[in-house]
């Protein structure tokens, strides 16, 4: 009997000691560290502001004069594409960044037609300036897949916030596009084309606007 008392006691002494061993080697967690502790919450919104800041930033170097763009995807869409560093998202679709400087022939609440010198008569150039944004070529253009989504809703959503901040960047920059008409105005934006061979002359191209500003 007392030999097994003595193991008994052994045996709490050294479960206690392994408790304190434990305790001592145990880093306790406030609330707010253990809501931060794992893989963050996808956020889509500061997602697209982080994508619309870089795309503000460096479109100025990427873009390419609209006129030599053109001429470029109406001819040889794959050279163009090589020359200008342009984007490709899936297999048939080429995202450029462009520039272009344009006397204003129509404009409404929606978008604005631009003749830009350079460029053929028949090519309407087109920049939409408020619903009609869409948002998700300049997502692609700046690299931004599917892969980097949790899902396609998020990856959508991505689309949908630039937009606003495209619509945002346009109206601090020109003020109403309906009083826009015959003006001249510079847009550095998107000019998404899909399919590989040369575009008809016919065809307008839309440049999805990062920046727009009235020239002087």
């Amino acid at each position: 009997m007392q030999r097994v008392g003595k193991s008994r006691v052994f045996g709490l002494v050294f479960v206690v000691a392994l408790l304190v061993a434990m305790m001592l080697n145990t880093r306790f967690v406030t609330p707010e560290e253990l809501a931060n502790i794992g893989p963050k919450k996808f956020n889509p919104q500061q997602t697209a502001e982080s994508l619309f800041e870089k795309a503000s930033a460096e479109f100025g170097d990427r873009a390419a004069p609209l006129p030599e763009v053109i001429a470029g995807i109406q001819s040889d869409p794959a050279a163009a594409a090589e020359k200008f560093d342009a984007v490709a998202p899936n297999a048939d679709t080429l995202v450029f960044a462009v520039t272009a400087t344009g006397t204003v022939t129509q404009a409404s609440a929606g978008s604005v037609q631009l003749k830009v010198d350079g460029v053929p008569e028949q090519t309407l150039v087109i920049v939409p300036v408020t619903i009609a944004i869409n948002g998700t070529v300049l997502r692609d253009s700046m690299g931004f897949k599917f892969a980097d989504a949790p899902g396609q809703s998020a990856f959508q959503f991505v689309g949908d916030e630039l937009k606003k901040l495209m619509q945002a960047a346009v109206a601090d920059g020109v003020g109403d596009p309906g009083a826009l008409k015959g003006k001249t105005v510079t847009v550095v934006g998107a000019l998404s084309v899909v399919g590989n061979g040369p575009q008809p002359k016919a065809k307008p191209v839309n440049i999805q606007p990062v920046s727009m500003l009235e020239s002087s």
